[in-house]
């Protein structure tokens, strides 16, 4: 690929916006208005460690620990899979603009440069030292331009395997489990108009690409393919919101309709189980990388919700919380154009963009197909278990109960 199309830019990635969405006419809002993104280390786990400051790679201080070279550490995966990993691992956090929480050790880089930004010393000494490079940082957000999301995706993961190459270690490649509907998505974004806010065909076609740079290195690599990441399974914690989060707003802030298919799925996977199976492709990296997977699907599959299952339980734990909200229904934007929504002319300006953005993240949904799933695979030794109906319900009733208790006034 020419280096002409790796745009060595220094991204500045948007952060979601706190206001609640307005709801349509007609319909009731609840009293509480809903929280924006929650910095890092609000929710009651265990607070971050400090990493040690360090200009440079540090000589190995940890006995026997394997080190880790991990990216995004700050982010809403990356921070669980630096906690999974920090008891039996020596994590070193290879972060961008934000420290990275639970890592003993924090280099700042770039990865959109050569080398990550290092001189030659230090980026020999990096080399030297990994055992594992897992890569995690990347633009996971639907608004933005081709080149941020090539500057940050693409680029920064054919840097990170060319560590991995260089270090002799074995590489785990954070990608979406919805590269596989690029297709679709491409299809359906047909009917999105021209002004919405977001564009996730955009972002999918940056994880394709990406893929594709991975596989072209020399590294052995795992790709893991998450669906989408929602807070932790048992208190809802995040350090930042993402689509699901922002789904679950608009419901709890009184919008009843949902831009997508009452039939689509909508596959969610919380953060700390996604970390799990990353923490134990990892000791199999380490242990006995001739068994490591080349691709691994971090997916709830089969217990994956509807559309009309996850409206009814958000719009549930809305009622319980007090809010009175109106019973969810759906304009499919695969089945009639947004413009036929009814008095789609004269909504909100703000309003009209919510239900834009829905509708084109909708998109790479699909028709309501399973996605794979690796969970419970034997080939992975201490990877989680399938998820269960009854869990995946679960998981999505204390992420919506967070927001709501987050709530001011609540």
């Amino acid at each position: 690929m020419s280096r002409v199309s790796e745009p060595l830019c220094p991204v500045r990635v948007p952060e979601p916006s706190s206001a609640a969405a307005p709801a349509p006419r007609g319909r009731s809002s609840g009293t509480a208005a809903l929280p924006g993104p929650a910095p890092a280390g609000d929710a009651p786990l265990p607070e971050p460690a400090a990493a040690e400051d360090a200009e440079g790679p540090a000589p190995r201080t940890t006995g026997d620990r394997p080190v880790v070279l991990l990216s995004g550490s700050s982010g809403i995966v990356g921070e669980a899979v630096a906690y999974a990993l920090r008891r039996d691992f020596h994590v070193v956090a290879l972060r961008g603009r934000r420290a990275g929480a639970y890592v003993h050790e924090d280099l700042p880089v770039d990865l959109a440069h050569p080398r990550l930004g290092l001189d030659s010393r230090a980026w020999d000494a990096l080399v030297a030292r990994a055992d594992v490079v897992v890569h995690a940082a990347g633009r996971a957000r639907y608004d933005g331009h081709s080149d941020e999301f090539q500057c940050v995706n693409v680029s920064g993961s054919r840097r990170m395997a060319e560590l991995a190459a260089a270090a002799g270690a074995p590489l785990i490649h954070l990608s979406s489990a919805f590269v596989d509907r690029v297709g679709q998505a491409r299809d359906a974004a047909a009917a999105i108009p021209d002004t919405c806010p977001v564009t996730p065909l955009t972002y999918l076609e940056s994880k394709v690409a990406a893929e594709r740079a991975v596989a072209a290195s020399d590294a052995l690599t795992c790709v893991v393919r998450p669906s989408l990441v929602m807070g932790d399974s048992d208190t809802g914690r995040t350090p930042e919101l993402g689509f699901v989060h922002e789904h679950i707003k608009m419901l709890l802030s009184g919008v009843a309709t949902s831009m997508c298919g009452p039939h689509q799925r909508v596959d969610m996977v919380p953060r700390d189980i996604v970390a799990r199976a990353v923490a134990a492709l990892v000791s199999l990296a380490v242990h006995d990388p001739r068994r490591l997977p080349s691709r691994y699907w971090a997916t709830s599959g089969p217990a994956a919700l509807t559309c009309a299952e996850f409206g009814d339980i958000v719009t549930d734990v809305g009622r319980r919380g007090g809010l009175r909200l109106a019973a969810p229904d759906f304009h499919d934007p695969a089945k009639a154009a947004l413009a036929d929504y009814p008095d789609w002319d004269v909504l909100e300006p703000r309003l009209r963009s919510v239900l834009a953005a829905q509708a084109a993240g909708s998109t790479i949904l699909g028709a309501g197909e399973i996605l794979p799933t690796s969970f419970g695979s034997r080939e992975v030794p201490g990877a989680p278990a399938p998820v269960t109906v009854r869990q995946a319900q679960q998981h999505l009733e204390v992420n919506a109960r967070a927001l709501l208790d987050a709530a001011p006034g609540a």
